[in-house]
């Protein structure tokens, strides 16, 4: 039966002369995309997903890419020393040995288009066997050793690859740090999803999109093969106060014109409660002031906190009562200054 010939490539979206990052980062764009945990009870993404992680699996792997880019598929039963031979033209010819790509009908591959060359091959090996003169190798264990065992199945163990899975965590607790419980969806070595509880510790101050590497929980090997490693990627859920920017934290704070004027010493909210904040008078909407250390701790430099950056906006009062329409007016004649004076300097 002829190999199963998949278009790796295409199946990830990526040119044949793509670099082992361009790979990576194809394979993290469609895994977010058909991941089953992105599309629960969905069959056609969850083969999909497998078909893309044993791309994945090949093309990212030097060794199991060479295979594939020379002979069109990739078989742990292929020895890299026959597919090299194949690739430049030492394949079997139609009457050569079956189960190697390039055989003839009786391994239902590719011709290749010249014998293989036995000129320089010691044939004394088959003499004799059971101990006697000339080593007592069995034909099929020699011819075996040299071209992956004619198809037999391999025997060495093979490690699980390695998987990323994304994990949104609250805001308060990529701050504060802790214990996050998620059910994983995990390929067994049969090539199935199944849940499993996964728990694990995040640092104070964790960001986003920080990779935590967790051994032993990535794809299952097999033939005794240890798992692979999964990779978490921490996304970070919103706050309707709080903007984060790495260790920074960004909040927007009304402040009346009066305020702004005059200036003023008011309380602004901090990720530790409140805080008192100096406006020095003529403070302009949209201008930015600086909390030193009102930030997140660092999870990654002890000792080191980030700032809290306080944006101004200018919240200007409605005269709906005449008495204060009297004295914004009395106000306007006091101060005429014009703020659009400079805007005809610049046309």
């Amino acid at each position: 039966m002829p190999p199963q010939t998949k278009d790796y490539y295409g199946i990830l979206g990526v040119k044949k002369t793509a670099t082992p990052e361009e790979i990576r980062k194809s394979f993290r764009k469609l895994a977010r995309k058909y991941h089953p945990d992105v599309n629960p009870n969905n069959k056609t993404a969850e083969a999909k997903f497998k078909e893309m992680s044993e791309a994945n699996d090949v093309l990212s792997d030097p060794k199991k890419r060479k295979i594939y880019d020379q002979l069109g598929y990739y078989s742990d039963n292929i020895d890299p020393a026959a597919a090299e031979a194949y690739a430049r033209g030492g394949g079997f010819g139609a009457g050569g040995f079956g189960g190697f790509p390039g055989a003839g009908a009786r391994g239902g591959r590719p011709q290749a288009t010249q014998d293989f060359d036995f000129s320089n091959f010691d044939f004394g090996d088959f003499q004799q066997q059971g101990g006697a003169p000339g080593g007592g190798r069995n034909i099929r264990d020699i011819f075996g050793n040299m071209f992956g065992g004619f198809g037999a199945e391999p025997t060495g163990p093979r490690s699980g690859s390695d998987v990323e899975y994304q994990v949104s965590v609250g805001f308060w607790q990529s701050i504060k740090g802790g214990t996050v419980k998620v059910m994983l969806q995990r390929q067994d070595a049969t090539g199935h999803m199944k849940q499993e509880p996964l728990e694990f510790r995040i640092k104070p101050g964790t960001r986003e999109g920080q990779r935590i590497r967790i051994a032993g929980k990535g794809g299952a090997g097999t033939r005794g093969g240890g798992a692979g490693d999964l990779y978490v990627i921490i996304r970070i859920a919103d706050h309707p106060v709080f903007r984060r920017e790495g260790d920074n934290i960004q909040v927007t704070v009304p402040i009346t014109a009066m305020e702004a004027a005059l200036g003023a010493k008011i309380e602004v909210p901090t990720i530790d409660g409140r805080a008192q904040l100096r406006i020095m008078p003529g403070t302009q909407s949209g201008q930015k002031l600086r909390m030193r250390e009102k930030g997140v701790a660092s999870a990654t430099k002890e000792g080191v906190r980030g700032d809290q950056i306080v944006e101004i906006q200018i919240v200007v009062p409605e005269a709906r009562d005449l008495k204060v329409r009297e004295l914004w007016q009395e106000l306007q004649k006091l101060s005429p200054e014009d703020p659009r004076k400079d805007i005809w300097l610049k046309i």
